[in-house]
């Protein structure tokens, strides 16, 4: 196994039991993987990931912290994708998830960067924004 897929495992089986620190897990995660779309009018919370393991501890912070149950979709690999990649969707309660999480403001307008309760929170927070971060799109070179 690559030394990439070795750590975001890894990574996804760090215990956080402080919810601030999830929740800044999730904004990043959501930030640097996610997306969002407006369907009929709402907004569609969507994140697209290279790891199971980091799709499936999403799915459960995000229905644990936020009571919204995201759908999980697996995409086989094909054409120029060699491996699986994994979307988790949240399309009722996107609005709520998407103001909560910080991705946009109280009027509904995209927001740029991580929002300013884990930017100025506690070093748990900080650790977990950057561990979400790479879980979402980092990767390693091996030497």
């Amino acid at each position: 196994m690559a030394l990439t897929p070795k750590v975001k495992d890894e990574l996804a089986r760090v215990p956080v039991s402080q919810e601030s620190a999830q929740s800044a897990e999730v904004a990043a995660i959501l930030r640097f993987a996610g997306g969002l779309h407006l369907v009929a009018g709402r907004i569609v919370v969507e994140a697209e990931l290279d790891s199971g393991a980091v799709a499936r501890r999403l799915r459960g912070m995000i229905d644990s912290l936020f009571g919204h149950e995201p759908e999980l979709q697996v995409l086989s690999p094909g054409g120029l994708r060699k491996t699986s990649r994994y979307i988790v969707r949240v399309a009722e309660g996107g609005e709520d998830l998407a103001r909560r999480t910080g991705l946009v403001d109280r009027a509904g307008r995209p927001v740029r960067g991580l929002p300013p309760k884990v930017i100025g929170g506690t070093i748990l927070d900080a650790e977990a924004a950057w561990r979400g971060a790479f879980l979402a799109h980092g990767s390693l070179t091996e030497p």
